[in-house]
């Protein structure tokens, strides 16, 4: 069994899984081979994979990258997609990656001062970045916009996060400039490695949404690599059809649970559903 998708402390602020507690209750759920993928970083992946020796469990070294890529022909109210790709494979040191993670990081972290001084220029408040513990990125301004201020366009179900991004991305065309899908393919493949999109049917706004057949077959003349086809929040059907796009363009499938913390249940997919990615990756 395996679980492909899964966050430690490494990624900032909201994931609690430490090293030796993931692999313990990995070996204890049953899974043979996890993935440490956390955002934009891969500071714990060593750390794991020494844990999960200890406790008999293959890890596969991963990051989870904030991406961005043009949108499909069905979408045209955004300049882009936000979407997460994977990175498998690669040596968590690798110098190219570190410049990518970097790269991820500093870039949101420009786009968040350039934000908050336009932002103010238009006269919105963002009086609640003041009480931040850290830089602020674009995801914190966002959502320090949408709780200070009425914004066009904000839909009922959007969370304050959501709301905000949402103006930022369609009013303010420009301001966030997120690495492009096609960049860390680049990366992934001149490091040895393979790239995935990250749960390509989940829907949680502007954030995530879902993928279309455009957009895959975009992203694989790009030069994408797989699809993860099983994840919690897929349903039957799209399961069905992500399977079948991944099968058309010969696509790896990958499955993971996207764990952030212990209460938050681990995938037990089957080797047999991904038996060629983990072949892909040596194991």
């Amino acid at each position: 069994m395996i679980d492909l998708h899964i966050h430690t402390i490494a990624t900032p602020h909201h994931a609690t899984w430490e090293p030796e507690t993931l692999a313990a209750v990995a070996a204890r759920t049953g899974l043979q081979v996890i993935a440490a993928t956390d955002h934009n970083t891969t500071a714990q992946v060593r750390a794991v994979q020494e844990a999960g020796a200890r406790h008999g469990v293959r890890v596969i070294s991963g990051v989870e990258i904030d991406s961005g890529f043009p949108a499909g022909r069905s979408d045209d109210l955004l300049p882009f997609k936000l979407w997460h790709t994977l990175v498998y494979g690669v040596d968590p040191d690798a110098p190219r990656l570190q410049a990518l993670c970097r790269e991820v990081y500093e870039r949101n972290l420009a786009d968040a001062a350039a934000l908050r001084i336009a932002l103010a220029d238009r006269g919105f408040r963002l009086d609640t970045l003041g009480v931040t513990q850290r830089p602020p990125n674009v995801a914190d301004v966002g959502t320090a916009l949408a709780r200070g201020n009425e914004l066009p366009g904000r839909l009922a179900d959007d969370d304050d996060e959501i709301a905000g991004m949402r103006y930022i991305l369609t009013h303010m065309a420009g301001a966030y400039r997120p690495v492009s899908v096609a960049e860390v393919i680049a990366v992934a493949h001149g490091c040895g490695g393979v790239a995935v999109l990250a749960h390509p049917g989940r829907s949680k706004g502007i954030y995530a949404i879902p993928a279309t057949s455009d957009d895959i077959a975009a992203m694989v003349t790009a030069g994408l690599d797989g699809l993860e086809v099983y994840y919690p929040a897929h349903r039957p059907e799209q399961v069905e059809q992500y399977t079948r796009l991944a099968q058309q363009h010969g696509l790896l499938i990958t499955g993971g649970s996207d764990s952030h913390h212990p209460y938050q249940p681990l995938a037990r997919w089957s080797i047999d559903l991904c038996r060629a990615f983990l072949e892909r990756t040596g194991i």
